[in-house]
């Protein structure tokens, strides 16, 4: 039997039921009446163990449940309620068969006897022909059968039914009614209804008036009074993978959508990001191209100071005194030309007409368009020629990389051959010093260095100022325009996930009335979100890679490094996870009352 003492309800202000006690015996069928708001569907969510947020006591068979915590109040459930639900509660994707069996999965028996159970009773229901048919495809009638073999399929104790004929018309409401009351036979059932023609199936009639229960004398002399505690059994663990596997399933096309909208977000943030390593690999290329830039050159002579301050400077490398030299012989092919004087001049200031300065290290030379002419009339073709030059007894072969803007007959060789020129001229005085700035970042603070002290050099730290500050802005600008697109993406995606996880609110409080405790959920509903990282990680390099295959195709150049991919896919799962467990914080936290109500 169960006991209802001194109950007492209130939502905000309002008292919902008030002090009030009843019995109520271990089987028959009994109706509940009241006024819309009166506390009917209130009392029996607390008979459920859906709502504990009440004073006052309700004891079944000798236990109180009021005393129960959240996990033992869902191992009362599971054994010994079974709910019939006013909008059915049916899981659409489902078939007939799978809701029932939903509520089979926390208990020991093996999933063939479970299999059979289900079909017996859908067949004792009228509902053996549409086992295998999806919920929503069901009538009314068919809906509220199959919620009630859901119901029935555990044998419990206690059947509550709030409002099972509401939606109904008179004919199917008196066949629901005649199944309900050939349950109560053996045990209790309790239904909320408004129609009076239905309280003539029952066995006793219950009356909420002004927050009291009223009722006609309770026949509870009958109810069995031996082993009257309730067993709270532990459930069987059921697969919690299984079980958001079924359900990703279910929501499929939803999961989809969200995969695409994340990858899409993902993807245009490489496609940003890609237009930042172009811009970086141009930065790089110009830089490779241009090591002229990284060049100084000090005219005058020297005591040794300036030698040294330079020497000193971690930023500055391969610095050398420069000497003017005399009949210089430049031969390619059968042209031989001769420089009687060649002064030593600085690079940095020097324009490119085609190729490269020559790079240190390299048996390079760079030619004066008016002397590439006395060699070939069209000097762009001189690139990448052989060209033979003699100082003295020494002798190179030299390839010419670039041709530079200069009015006048001159050359620039590679500053390792330079400085071979200038073997042996330790005691002459000096004409000028070259050194060569490491890191192109560093070209300005090393002029303003020199500056500081006095030393005019040439270099080209104006231009180099320019660039730098033309390629940080240009790298800000991709960097705030990769952001924005990223979390517009992430915006759209957990706007999506929210919703998609708003609308199971009910499917959740479905489940917590079945005697799925939160753990149980909560591991299911982390199943679904690995799946859907797995999934939106896979779409992700599916884009990402159809994207690189058109750009090939197309000839458009796009730049995103392996690590990136990877680093792409890592993130793709991370952030589904994240924005799952904001989405799904809430509503693995809700009352199973409360999210039946949404």
């Amino acid at each position: 039997m169960i006991q209802i003492n001194n109950l007492s309800k209130r939502y905000d202000h309002s008292i919902i039921l008030d002090n009030t006690s009843i019995t109520l015996p271990s089987k028959g069928l009994i109706c509940l009446l009241g006024a819309s708001g009166s506390g009917k569907s209130t009392l029996l969510n607390m008979i459920a163990g859906f709502d504990s947020q009440y004073s006052g006591d309700i004891t079944v068979w000798g236990t109180s449940i009021s005393k129960l915590n959240a996990d033992e109040l869902c191992s009362y459930r599971r054994d010994h309620i079974g709910f019939i639900f006013q909008n059915y509660h049916l899981l659409s994707g489902y078939t007939v068969l799978e809701n029932i069996l939903l509520a089979c999965e926390l208990n020991p028996s093996s999933e063939e006897e479970n299999e059979k159970n289900a079909k017996e009773l859908l067949n004792k229901l009228g509902l053996s022909q549409k086992k295998d048919a999806k919920i929503e495809n069901l009538s009314g009638g068919q809906k509220q059968r199959a919620a009630i073999a859901r119901a029935l399929i555990r044998n419990p104790h206690i059947v509550l039914a709030d409002e099972p004929t509401g939606a109904l018309d008179r004919s199917n409401s008196n066949d629901i009614m005649e199944l309900l009351k050939g349950i109560s036979k053996d045990r209790l059932v309790i239904v909320i209804t408004h129609d009076q023609k239905i309280c003539s199936f029952a066995d006793n009639v219950i009356h909420i008036e002004n927050g009291k229960m009223i009722a006609n004398a309770l026949d509870t002399q009958t109810d069995r009074t031996d082993n009257n505690g309730l067993s709270l059994n532990k459930a069987v663990k059921g697969s919690a993978f299984k079980r958001g596997l079924k359900n990703f399933n279910v929501h499929l096309t939803r999961y989809i959508a969200v995969s695409l909208a994340i990858s899409i977000g993902i993807l245009a943030f490489m496609l940003s990001l890609s237009s930042g390593n172009m811009m970086e690999k141009s930065i790089s290329d110009f830089k490779d191209k241009n090591t002229a830039f990284n060049n100084g050159y000090i005219k005058g002579e020297d005591d040794g100071t300036v030698y040294e301050l330079l020497n000193s400077d971690k930023r500055i490398k391969n610095v050398y005194y420069q000497y003017k030299i005399t009949d210089v012989t430049l031969r390619l092919g059968n042209k031989t030309e001769v420089i009687a004087e060649k002064y030593p001049l600085p690079k940095a200031t020097e324009n490119m007409s085609y190729g490269v300065m020559p790079k240190a290290g390299e048996q390079e030379i760079a030619l004066s368009p008016s002397l590439a002419k006395k060699f070939g009339n069209d000097i762009r073709n001189l690139l990448g020629k052989e060209l033979t030059l003699k100082y003295g007894e020494k002798k190179y072969t030299l390839t010419i990389s670039g041709i530079y803007n200069a009015g006048y007959d001159d050359f620039f060789v590679s500053s390792d051959i330079e400085q071979d020129f200038y073997k042996d001229r330790d005691g002459d005085k000096c004409y000028s010093i070259s050194y060569d700035v490491k890191d192109f970042g560093d070209i300005v603070s090393v002029s303003q260095m020199l500056a500081d002290n006095k030393i005019d050099s040439k270099t080209s730290a104006k231009e180099v100022g320019a660039l730098q500050s033309t390629f940080n802005s240009l790298s800000r600008l991709f960097l705030i325009v990769s952001i924005l697109i990223l979390a517009i993406g992430l915006f759209i995606s957990t706007v999506l996930l929210i919703k998609l996880q708003n609308s199971r609110y009910k499917e959740i409080g479905l489940l917590s009335a079945l005697g799925f405790n939160k753990g149980t959920i909560g591991k299911m509903i982390v199943s679904e979100n690995l799946l859907l990282s797995a999934m939106s990680a896979i779409f992700n390099a599916v884009l990402v890679g159809c994207t690189y295959f058109i750009s090939r195709v197309v000839h458009l150049e796009i730049l995103i490094t392996p690590l990136q991919m990877l680093l792409s896919m890592f993130s793709t799962g991370v952030v589904v996870i994240l924005i799952s467990i904001i989405a799904s914080y809430k509503l693995i936290r809700t009352e199973p009352a409360v999210a039946l109500r949404k």
